[in-house]
């Protein structure tokens, strides 16, 4: 049976979609004093791409994030079904247009440090989108607060900025410090986790590779 069928790639979208909704289920790995969660839901999204193609993976994005989003006392409803989509998207639309570019996801996984790096460009432009996400998005509708409330949040010496004020940052800066370094946390997680896992599920499963 050919992988190429659409049949058999939107089984495999709706497969891995599942996937990610048992992962939303799970406790997060931590939780950020402004509820962003590091978990293992987009890996599925990643691995879908990896198994299946492009549009696969964006079908499995589509169909499991409005349930992720509803799920568990920390989704965050819409707003967190939007933020995990703007965040997550890039950890396989960056790599799969260097795949296309360089004719073929097989083609480009054999070549491990390119993978490597392109995934740093894909952490990079998810930490500005996420910034920007938060700033003027997620904060000011899950929270009601105002771009002057979000500054004076991270310049509350009670509030846990883990990252920011490790620097000695306030406010704005360790804002964007605190933002930027949970989505690298988090976007770490995606991109090589996703990497280990689908090489080791393409060498046990050598059909998958043939696509």
């Amino acid at each position: 049976m050919s992988l190429e069928k659409p049949a058999i790639k939107i089984a495999g979208a709706a497969v891995l979609a599942a996937l990610s909704v048992i992962m939303q289920l799970l406790p997060p790995l931590f939780l950020t004093p402004w509820f962003m969660r590091i978990d293992f839901v987009a890996i599925p999204w990643i691995l879908c791409w990896i198994f299946f193609g492009f549009e696969a993976s964006i079908l499995s994005l589509l169909i499991s994030v409005p349930i992720v989003g509803g799920l568990g006392p920390f989704a965050g409803g819409w707003v967190g079904a939007i933020m995990k989509s703007v965040a997550s998207i890039w950890m396989f639309v960056v790599p799969a247009f260097f795949a296309w570019k360089m004719g073929g996801i097989k083609r480009f996984l054999e070549s491990k440090w390119l993978y490597v790096a392109v995934g740093v460009l894909a952490i990079t432009i998810r930490g500005v989108v996420t910034v920007l996400f938060n700033f003027y998005f997620a904060l000011p509708v899950f929270f009601g607060m105002t771009s002057e409330g979000i500054i004076g949040m991270f310049s509350s010496p009670t509030y846990l900025s883990f990252f920011g004020h490790s620097l000695g940052l306030i406010g704005l800066g360790a804002f964007v410090a605190e933002i930027a370094f949970w989505n690298t946390v988090q976007g770490a997680i995606d991109v090589y986790a996703s990497l280990i896992i689908g090489l080791i599920v393409l060498r046990r499963i050598p059909e998958l590779a043939k696509k």
